[in-house]
């Protein structure tokens, strides 16, 4: 094998390192102004979207067991990056959300049934009677806790990409001078 397909294999191989594998699901839009409840069958990845307060909110299905589907649930996404909500939705029983924090809910999420041989999961999101269609949510004042967040630092990917780089020159490098008899 010569040193010029040493390297090109190498850095082939190098550029594959950051890619990662992530299943991206269907995104179902739903409009509590038009209905009050949806009744989906969902897979493991799929999102749901929906509005309420002048905010969106996202729900994504993490993982489909035998009687409990794990969702990631985002509130008020434009209020920047955040750990979201996780929650384990168990049969018989179901999760009501608070939006504007006054004691009275305006969303639930059911659990209806879980089919592991299709991957679905079959949920039931509902409109409560707290649900105010015309409310205008003020989050400004609200106190949350402080996260961090944590931004892909491209420049230390860069780095660590040359050093490997490096190292993969000066071993094709060394290599191919002791071929020809030359030492360092």
């Amino acid at each position: 094998m010569d040193a010029k397909s040493i390297i090109f294999s190498g850095l082939f191989y190098l550029l594959l390192l950051p890619l990662a594998y992530a299943d991206q699901g269907n995104t179902f839009e739903l409009d509590f102004k038009l209905r009050s409840q949806y009744n989906l069958f969902l897979e493991k990845s799929d999102r749901i979207l929906f509005e309420y307060g002048s905010y969106n909110n996202t729900i994504i299905v993490d993982e489909i067991k035998t009687n409990t589907t794990e969702l990631d649930i985002f509130l008020f996404i434009e209020r920047g990056l955040h750990t979201p909500d996780y929650q384990f939705l168990g049969k018989d029983y179901e999760i009501r959300l608070d939006f504007d924090k006054d004691g009275n809910k305006e969303m639930s999420i059911k659990l209806v049934e879980n089919d592991l041989k299709k991957g679905t999961t079959n949920i039931l999101f509902k409109r409560l009677d707290a649900w105010d269609e015309n409310i205008v949510l003020d989050l400004s004042n609200w106190k949350i806790e402080d996260e961090e967040i944590r931004k892909n630092n491209v420049v230390l990917y860069v780095i660590g990409a040359i050093i490997i780089l490096i190292l993969v020159v000066f071993i094709v490098l060394n290599y191919s001078s002791k071929k020809r008899g030359i030492y360092f």
